[in-house]
């Protein structure tokens, strides 16, 4: 038998086996499906689970075919703030706009978001009021398309969608319902004064299930051709985050966690409650994790795509020059540099470029501010959460590369370790399913 991990990423989809005996087999992927519709990209629901409803039966007939029947599988997906309405048949009837993006007017009423966004709604959900989450985007379903709004019975993000589409059953993870607002962290039950200021009803949302939990069986009708197990299970994954740090904690145990991609994403995790006026002004997200009672502090911010600019602003895309500038001894730059916390006034601005300054200059400058700055944050995050740091666990390509962990080193001056996992959410996705199986069926002594 085998097991299967889900990412659903933006850009791309990765699924990845796992053996009986916990064997990774090769990971196959696929362009996430996106469509534009009035300049604005979009994520079908429906396209996507066609996709990769597909690849699943190509894998288990080729990739996983000598290891036997699906036992179980478990999905990470990007945030909740992407998230599709669908009708009573659980038919989509409007797509998710790509979480980067943004509609071209608010339709949320600006007192409601100051209320959303207030330290005291804060202590409540653990999130800031942002336009991409499902208060603002429910909003403008409501005022543009009213016609859709009245068939409206669920909002659901893609892992509730494809869980249901593989058990029939509507479940939405722990580590994702919380990123709408509308849910009290602590009890995990939808926020009633929430609901009624935003004129929502409680059934919007799927019922709530946290990470290992059983979601369902896999419907035979679901994955035509692909050998079931008796009992064949979906398993609740949740937040790609989330799902990516289990599969690294079982690996290399830490409480802190710095993942880079497109963006940089902070994560420290602590069984406290972390004080609520402190991390409302850091603009933390807290969440739950895999563990009863355990939290997750997370923050982004623009790194990935800082230095991606200066790669194609000096280096004409060559990542490789770029490093070498960055380790470039001799270098006293005295470049300013601010990352903007409004990406609307750019990503981050330089100041005070004297004549004569070489692009080693402006990229040691940027990069040491962008070390620092991190630092700042996670040390914050860490003393709010009652942690204290031993070390952290770098995840995310350009960790991979030796000159970024010796600079990172050189700028935290505390133990680093890289994370080995090529597809950590794909994996922790396959992990999750595996013990979640083994626990399920009485057989914890495979672990």
């Amino acid at each position: 038998m085998w097991f299967l991990g889900i990412d659903i990423g933006t850009t791309h989809i990765k699924i990845i086996g796992i053996s009986e005996e916990g064997t990774l087999l090769p990971v196959k992927k696929f362009r996430t499906p996106v469509m534009q519709r009035d300049g604005l990209t979009f994520h079908d629901a429906q396209a996507v689970w066609q996709a990769l409803s597909t690849l699943i039966i190509d894998y288990a007939h080729h990739t996983a075919h000598a290891h036997g029947s699906l036992a179980a599988l478990s999905i990470g997906t990007f945030g909740q703030e992407e998230s599709v309405a669908v009708n009573r048949h659980g038919e989509m009837i409007y797509p998710s706009l790509a979480w980067w993006e943004n509609y071209p007017e608010a339709a949320l009423e600006s007192e409601v978001h100051h209320w959303l966004d207030s330290p005291e709604h804060y202590a409540v959900s653990g999130m800031r009021s942002r336009p991409n989450q499902s208060p603002a985007r429910l909003s403008w379903l409501r005022k543009h398309h009213a016609d859709i709004w009245r068939q409206t019975a669920q909002w659901v993000d893609f892992g509730s969608y494809m869980m249901w589409q593989l058990t029939g059953e509507w479940r939405a993870s722990s580590s994702q319902v919380t990123h709408s607002q509308c849910f009290d962290l602590r009890a995990m039950q939808p926020h009633e004064p929430t609901l009624t200021r935003l004129a929502l009803h409680p059934e919007l949302f799927p019922k709530t299930a946290d990470t290992g939990e059983c979601c369902g069986e896999i419907l035979s009708t679901a994955l035509p051709g692909v050998a079931l197990c008796s009992g064949a299970s979906v398993f609740i994954g949740g937040h790609d985050q989330i799902v990516a740090a289990w599969a690294v904690q079982n690996r290399q145990p830490t409480n802190v966690f710095d993942s880079i991609g497109t963006s940089e994403y902070l994560m420290v995790l602590t069984p406290h409650f972390p004080d609520a006026a402190i991390a409302w002004q850091l603009g933390v997200d807290i969440e739950r994790t895999w563990q009863a009672g355990e939290l997750v502090m997370g923050c982004a911010t623009p790194s990935g795509k800082i230095i991606q600019t200066l790669t194609e602003l000096f280096y004409q895309g060559d990542y490789d020059r770029l490093f070498h500038d960055l380790l470039e001894e001799g270098r006293t730059p005295g470049v300013s540099v601010s990352v903007n916390e409004d990406e609307a006034l750019g990503l981050f601005s330089l100041h005070h470029l004297n004549a004569g300054i070489q692009p080693a200059d402006v990229v040691q400058a940027t990069l040491n501010q962008i070390a620092d700055r991190a630092f700042q944050l996670l040390t914050q995050m860490c003393e709010i959460g009652a942690i204290r740091p031993q070390d952290a666990v770098l995840m995310g390509s350009l960790f991979q590369r030796e000159e970024m962990l010796a600079h990172r080193k050189q700028r935290w001056q505390m133990p680093l370790f890289v994370s080995e996992l090529t597809e950590p959410v794909a994996t922790g996705a396959a992990m999750i399913a595996r013990e979640s199986w083994l626990i399920a069926t009485h057989r914890e002594n495979r672990l």
